[in-house]
């Protein structure tokens, strides 16, 4: 798994920096599941939850097309949940991807859901495997726009070899991958730069809070500690 070697290269080069602090000892750890307190599950179920509602709504608007930070539900949500519960971003996903299906009429599902699917699920294996380790915020970050980009360029090539709109050669292919097919939707570029910045904030609100959720759990701690 190159990806996930590189990751854990690039975790362990600016660990010291940005390392989310972990719980004091090993039983505090065994109680929690992937160290979170009932209030960092809290916040984690909360923020996924709204941002694949936010996915749903934002289907209706044209001038938010692929705005919803899909990878970095799927990979930092997963990393975040660690390896018992990767598949919950998964399934999270799959659920809205049918949804958004039924909604706009495309009936079962099809060949693009299907690949969708299948690169969630690897993404967020990927994810909770990495969460085994000490989760790191740039790790987060990295994976999760690498993962942006790789689902950009398989979801495009997808459409170049389905579309008829597109010629079957390089040049087509480049086509699928900048300027998309003119006058149907806008040029394929935005949708990743759009997708690269929902993912940079879903990475940035989930880093604050999990960071936040583990200084004050080992705050309150001490307290007690210190009380005792």
């Amino acid at each position: 798994m190159i990806l996930f070697e590189g990751l854990n290269s690039v975790g362990s080069l600016i660990q010291p920096c940005w390392v989310f602090p972990e719980m004091s000892s090993e039983s505090e750890i065994q109680s929690r599941p992937n160290g979170l307190s009932r209030s960092g599950w809290v916040m984690l179920g909360s923020l996924l939850l709204i941002t694949v509602a936010y996915r749903l709504l934002a289907s209706h608007y044209d001038f938010l097309g692929n705005t919803a930070p899909l990878m970095a539900i799927a990979f930092g949500g997963a990393l975040l949940m660690g390896s018992r519960f990767w598949f919950v971003p998964v399934l999270l996903l799959v659920v809205s991807d049918l949804v958004l299906g039924f909604w706009h009429g495309q009936g079962g599902i099809g060949g693009y859901t299907l690949m969708s699917m299948t690169f969630y699920l690897i993404v967020g294996w990927i994810g909770g495997r990495a969460g085994q380790r000490e989760k790191i915020w740039p790790m987060m970050w990295f994976g999760t726009l690498s993962c942006s980009v790789l689902f950009y360029v398989f979801a495009n090539t997808y459409s170049w070899m389905m579309w008829p709109g597109y010629e079957k050669s390089l040049a087509g292919w480049w086509q699928s991958q900048t300027i998309g097919v003119p006058g149907i939707n806008p040029p394929a570029w935005m949708f990743l730069r759009n997708a690269l910045i929902a993912d940079s904030i879903w990475c940035a609100l989930a880093g604050l809070m999990f960071f936040a959720e583990k200084r004050f759990s080992r705050a309150s701690e001490d307290l007690v500690v210190e009380s005792a």
